[in-house]
């Protein structure tokens, strides 16, 4: 694509992309936050790191059947109005996991309640009114609004830590529900439009056939164990991040302040990645980017005791979570198309986020069995190699094209 078709795209439509950004920044709230509130809970409730983390199953196993109904949603009547339609529940139930109170069956349910909002402001809504504005730079676009993953890592984590401080673990989630609703809301009214609507009933037919192609193609499977593998070593290690700093020797202030120096290294790596994928080869940028995780895990299950170590150990693991979910989105809208990016886009996400969810569970499991998270750190290895050699492995041609017909992304 043109350069000049690039930058008529921004030029008309930049807003989108930030507010998309702002939207996935708030989706990742709990995902990115709740490791800061874990260990107070826990000891005030005498539940197990386990315990409080098999929540995040019990969200995506919902999610594996609302994501899907959100994205025939927003095949239907738009993702503007879905976002408008979700944010404040979202928020309100957000909001109310500050009534915990102690009943591990009554946080369950409030993390289900959860769940079922969320995916109404889930990164799926956001990501397919950028895929369908924008196709010049569509790279670039899509990096700026997955960059909220990575924003929301760099500021929920210090926020939480502040409202902990200031008011109590109960107040966290309230505080931040209503932080990010003060501006997100206002924004996403005025700026946040998905592409023309129209020939919905005309294209049924050829919709039905993408989605079946799309959901037994070897793409969509290799991207799904790919992504699943990497999210769930990727997710229970964010989770998880600030108590495996503590574990370390870092004080609480200075865990948080790593966590963000992750989310920083992750918007390089999504913008970086972005800019990258609109210009070279996709194939050897995706093996890099499976491969990093491994170093930063050697780095962590080594340095103890040293913020240096720890801060570099982040820096790559925040740059290649930041590059991975740009990688596997660009490769699923360019494979399958916008008319039915929705739908599909969500299946997938919501079975990676299911597979992310193991994450959590599994690194509180072997803390809880070995009182350390070094088993979980070695554990993350073998998983991102898996990742790697998947992502060498998949054809990235779009669908109905063979691989080599790919003028720049072979």
């Amino acid at each position: 694509m043109s350069s000049s078709a690039a930058r008529r795209e921004w030029a008309t439509m930049w807003p989108l992309p930030i507010v998309a950004m702002l939207g996935v920044a708030g989706s990742g709230i709990f995902a990115y936050a709740s490791g800061i509130v874990m260990e107070d809970m826990t000891r005030a409730f005498g539940w197990s790191r386990a315990q409080f983390s098999t929540a995040f199953v019990l969200q995506m196993g919902l999610g594996l059947f609302a994501m899907p109904a959100v994205g025939w949603l927003i095949d239907r009547i738009g993702a503007r109005r879905v976002a408008l339609i979700g944010m404040a529940p979202f928020m309100g139930s957000l909001a109310l996991l500050g009534l915990a109170n102690g009943s591990i069956w009554q946080w369950w349910l409030l993390c289900l309640l959860l769940a079922a909002c969320q995916a109404f402001v889930a990164q799926v809504v956001w990501v397919t009114a950028v895929v369908g504005r924008f196709e010049a730079s569509r790279g670039l676009a899509m990096a700026v609004a997955l960059a909220g993953l990575s924003l929301a890592i760099l500021i929920w984590p210090i926020l939480a830590a502040f409202y902990l401080r200031m008011f109590g673990w109960q107040a966290v989630m309230p505080a931040l529900a209503l932080t990010w609703g003060v501006v997100a809301l206002p924004l996403t009214a005025l700026f946040f439009f998905g592409p023309q609507r129209g020939g919905a009933v005309s294209a049924a037919p050829k919709k039905a056939a993408s989605y079946g192609k799309a959901f037994w193609s070897s793409t969509f499977v290799g991207l799904m164990v790919a992504g699943g593998l990497f999210s769930s070593a990727y997710y229970g290690l964010i989770v998880h991040m600030v108590p495996i700093l503590k574990g370390k020797g870092i004080d609480l202030t200075t865990a948080a302040a790593l966590a963000g120096i992750m989310g920083a290294f992750s918007i390089i790596g999504r913008l970086g990645t972005g800019y990258l994928l609109d210009r070279l080869p996709t194939r050897p940028i995706g093996v890099v980017i499976f491969l990093a995780p491994i170093l930063a895990s050697a780095l962590l299950w080594h340095g103890e005791g040293s913020v240096k170590v720890a801060a570099i150990a982040v820096a790559i693991l925040g740059f290649a979570s930041g590059a991975e979910f740009d990688l596997v989105t660009f490769i699923a809208a360019r494979r399958f198309g916008h008319q039915v990016f929705g739908s599909i886009y969500s299946v997938f996400v919501a079975i990676i986020s299911v597979c992310a969810s193991t994450g959590p569970m599994l690194a509180g499991a072997l803390f809880d069995a070995s009182g350390s998270y070094d088993l979980f750190l070695l554990a993350m290895m073998p998983m991102a190699l898996a990742g790697a050699v998947l992502m060498a492995w998949i054809p990235l041609a779009p669908t109905g094209e063979p691989e080599a017909a790919e003028p720049a992304h072979a």
